[in-house]
């Protein structure tokens, strides 16, 4: 029972992450050549259960994000990528663990004061 609900849901999630989706199909324009670029992620997740009276249950679950990434382009030769990610600064990354850094700098000065 499981094993059939698992077999269906990796099924269904392998067609999710095919080559097609990660690379897009190439779209001409003109004489420029555009390929979307995605990033996939995936979960998943199976479990079965029963009680003492024998009652069982099976069940499954999954999710998928795509995210487009980037994009290629050909034009004249001449082969572009082209984020689509906002670039953070190093800046930006510091002050978002400055307070957990604080919080366990605040804990430990705690302990050594008791």
């Amino acid at each position: 029972m499981i094993k059939d609900l698992v077999d269906t849901m990796l099924d269904r999630l392998k067609k999710i992450v095919e080559t097609d989706t990660v690379v897009g199909k190439p779209i001409q324009v003109e004489s420029t050549t555009v390929i979307p670029i995605t990033k996939i992620s995936l979960g998943f997740a199976a479990g079965t259960g029963g009680s003492k009276e024998n009652n069982e249950g099976a069940g499954t679950g999954g999710g998928a994000v795509i995210e487009p990434i980037a994009v290629v382009t050909i034009q004249d030769g001449i082969v572009k990528v082209s984020s689509l990610k906002k670039s953070e600064s190093n800046l930006h990354k510091v002050l978002e663990i400055v307070p957990d850094i604080v919080k366990k700098f605040d804990k430990s000065s705690s302990k050594k004061e008791k």
